[in-house]
């Protein structure tokens, strides 16, 4: 992949922190701490820069996100936050009551790739039960990357935010679900027939993933802000020497090319598609990256990296 010509802010290994003593909801102050301050300062280039701060959208909050939205609500009219399966956050919401609850509205089961509106996952489905050719199903699986490119996810939304805020949201698209239904039904094939249909689903996949990214485009008002991560690298035993050897390296210019040379080696590819996708469409003035080093609740260890800035008219 083509380097980032961006300033490079030093990673940083995740500082543990206390487990908090009551049973409020942490918004990003007592856990991850690392995580969330990264990406804090992300939010805070972009809310420096914003001269209306009127509408924002959160695309893949979880259950509460990787960012503070009770924060984000005190700079803003109105947040929306919108994710692809149900969530306690309306209810976390509504439990806070009073401007909080009138600020925020929590939307679920959206569909970002709009292959809901083609019926791609009952037709992929039947196909699987009816054992389709491998070919037949590769072909239907491409087509609908062309299919769907003509559909709107949320065309009542479009240049509707000063914000746009992606968390995460490429590694989750569409690939996870379809490789884990195929897993059930890929000992019916054979080992050329099963390489032509994950063939054709990571075709769709990278397809999805651009067009996601134009989703993200048309969030935005003409003089709105994008804030967007994702996790890049899975740091196993495998790819725990990446830190030793990055941090030996004394220049910035040296560590920003040693760390997108290591992302287009040995990074997710829907994360490394989606970020050089993104890179590709962002003015270089007033933009911000950053990568950092986090842990999940899951023990499992990330290179993470994230943009601030705007999209080229």
């Amino acid at each position: 992949m083509r380097e980032f010509q961006r300033s490079f802010q030093p990673i940083q290994l995740q500082v543990h922190q206390e487990q908090a003593q009551d049973d409020a909801v942490d918004w990003g102050s007592k856990e991850w701490g690392t995580h969330r301050f990264h990406i804090r300062q992300l939010m805070n280039q972009a809310l420096e820069q914003l001269q209306v701060k009127d509408k924002a959208v959160v695309l893949g909050a979880g259950t509460h996100g990787d960012l503070d939205l009770p924060e984000l609500a005190n700079h803003f009219m109105h947040v929306t936050v919108l994710d692809t399966e149900p969530n306690a956050l309306e209810e976390i919401i509504d439990s806070n009551g009073g401007l909080l609850a009138s600020k925020i509205k929590s939307i679920t089961n959206v569909d970002y790739t709009c292959l809901d509106q083609v019926q791609f996952y009952e037709t992929w489905e039947e196909m699987l039960l009816n054992q389709a050719p491998a070919a037949d199903m590769a072909a239907y699986i491409k087509d609908c990357a062309f299919r769907v490119r003509h559909r709107e996810a949320f065309p009542q939304w479009k240049r509707s935010f000063a914000l746009v805020v992606s968390s995460s949201v490429h590694t989750q698209l569409f690939y996870i679900h379809a490789l884990t239904q195929f897993a059930g039904y890929a000992d019916q094939y054979a080992e050329s027939e099963v390489r032509v249909v994950l063939e054709a689903l990571a075709y769709l996949r990278n397809s999805l993933i651009t067009d996601y990214n134009k989703l993200l485009m048309s969030l935005l008002k003409p003089d709105g802000k994008l804030v967007m991560w994702s996790d890049m690298i899975r740091l196993d035993e495998q790819h725990e020497s990446l830190l030793e050897s990055l941090y030996q390296l004394k220049t910035e210019e040296q560590r920003v090319h040693f760390l997108f040379q290591a992302f287009g080696q040995y990074g997710m590819e829907p994360a490394v598609l989606g970020l050089k996708d993104i890179h590709d469409h962002l003015e270089s003035a007033n933009q911000t990256f950053k990568c950092w080093v986090w842990m999940t609740d899951q023990d499992k260890k990330y290179i993470t990296a994230g943009f601030s800035g705007s999209f080229r008219e």
